[in-house]
């Protein structure tokens, strides 16, 4: 077992990042780790070597759907393809290895819900439909990280960001009608992507400041589909509670206690992403900028640590016809080994 101090500094590196669909019904494209750091925002601090941290993770999109009555009237628009997700939950179990102090691995693996997909469709000339797909499920594509620490201070650490998403994921998922989902429906992409970044951390006493970015380049994938680039930026502000020792949230924290600690944090998560491109034509209804502002909290104790995120969107400004997000809960545990 490992001490606070390699606890703590475990669980504030960036374990785990999502890369998959992005914007109104879609997992957003970057994610941190668990405990001492941020929640959403990416650390720049590396685990200690040697020590390996497990954690479970679940994001939930909830989205403000189409009515059936709207759908109808895209249908009879012309406008095909206008499409409604409920809900999009996104549950990964991810692990990370501190090779050396300055080098960790990880590698995730999602399992993606979507609940209620319905889409437009154009019945008859002038008549709309609001055709129910069902539901879509599965394993999504596995992502290995890099995260290699090029510099490090008393108080401060900068990381450069490398992944690899392959597409393990499940691409033929089909709706109530035994028709494949599109791609853009299915848990995986069927491409490999790549990722590359930085991130950096500032702490002093109870105060941190965290913030990171992420380009993930696309490539083509299942059903001739290439889901658009993104761009991903966070900050993140955290301040441990009064009540425990303010160095703990410092790189040098000895205490060995099994101390519940409680950490609160204030984010801005945004990402921007390209529209998709299917047989190499850009998709009009995809695509966008969108910013969530997310307050979450923190418990730790001992070699446990558990968290919850609730983002609100303050910035949706998608491209064509797309769902807003009315808000996005994530929430998880961790463990380190």
């Amino acid at each position: 077992m490992v001490n606070n101090m390699n606890f703590y500094k475990a669980l504030s590196v960036p374990l785990v990042f999502c890369s998959h669909f992005a914007l109104a019904d879609h997992p957003t494209v970057a994610f941190g780790l668990e405990s001492a750091g941020p929640i959403n925002t990416i650390s720049g601090t590396t685990a200690p070597e040697g020590v390996f941290a497990v954690g479970l993770r679940t994001e939930i999109l909830n989205n403000d759907r189409f009515t059936t009555s709207e759908l109808e009237a895209y249908g009879a628009a012309g406008l095909e393809g206008v499409h409604s997700v409920d809900e999009i939950r996104n549950t990964s179990l991810s692990a990370a290895f501190g090779v050396t102090e300055d080098l960790t691995l990880s590698a995730r693996l999602p399992y993606i819900e979507r609940k209620n997909i319905r889409e437009s469709e154009e019945h008859e000339q002038g008549e709309g439909e609001a055709h129910t797909h069902g539901d879509s499920s599965g394993f999504g594509d596995l992502l290995l990280m890099g995260s290699y620490r090029f510099f490090n201070s008393n108080d401060t650490d900068a990381s450069i960001l490398v992944g690899v998403k392959a597409p393990t994921g499940e691409t033929r998922e089909k709706d109530n009608d035994g028709v494949r989902f599109e791609a853009e429906f299915q848990p995986g992409t069927g491409s490999w992507d790549f990722l590359l970044g930085a991130a950096i951390s500032h702490t002093k006493g109870p105060v941190g400041y965290h913030a990171n970015l992420l380009y993930n380049k696309t490539s083509e994938g299942a059903q001739h589909t290439e889901v658009g680039d993104a761009f991903s930026y966070n900050v993140a502000m955290t301040y441990r509670l009064p009540g425990h020792d303010h160095a703990s949230h410092e790189h040098d924290h000895t205490d060995t206690s099994n101390e519940i600690k409680w950490d609160i944090s204030l984010e801005a998560n945004g990402e921007t992403r390209r529209e998709n491109r299917i047989y190499g034509h850009l998709e009009e209804n995809s695509g966008g900028t969108t910013v969530y502002l997310s307050p979450g909290i923190k418990v730790s104790a001992g070699n446990f640590g558990g968290f919850i995120s609730i983002g609100v969107p303050i910035i949706e400004n998608t491209k064509g016809i797309q769902t807003d997000v009315d808000n996005r809960i994530v929430a998880g545990l961790s463990f380190a080994l």
